[in-house]
C-alpha cells in the first residue's frame, strides 16, 4: 500500500488507544502495529472497538497476522468491509 494513502481521522481515534508507541502526530500507512505497541490482546480488544466504532462485523478470513501488519492493511481491511458511504472522516 502506498505510503500517500489517506489514513481517515476516525479511524485514527479508534485504534490510536491501543497503540501505546504511538506519538501524537498523523499515522502512517506504512506503520507497523506490532512497533507502535499492538500486542494480542490488543488485537482482540482493537477488533472489538472497530466492529463496534463502525457498526460491521469482521469476516473471518480477515482475521489474520497480514491484516494486522500495519496501520494501512488493518484499514483497508476495514474499508473492504464498510459501505462506500462510511469510508471517509463522517
Amino acid at each position: 500500500m502506498p505510503a500517500s494513502v489517506a489514513i481517515p481521522q476516525r479511524f485514527q481515534d479508534i485504534i490510536r488507544p491501543f497503540l501505546p508507541y504511538a506519538d501524537t502526530g498523523e499515522l502512517d500507512a506504512e506503520q507497523e502495529l506490532a512497533a507502535l505497541g499492538l500486542d494480542s490482546m490488543g488485537v482482540v480488544q482493537l477488533l472489538a472497538a472497530l466492529e463496534e466504532g463502525y457498526g460491521l462485523e469482521f469476516p473471518d478470513d480477515a482475521l489474520n497476522q497480514d491484516t494486522f501488519a500495519t496501520v494501512g492493511s488493518l484499514w483497508r481491511t476495514v474499508a473492504g468491509v464498510l459501505p462506500d458511504a462510511q469510508h471517509g472522516d463522517d
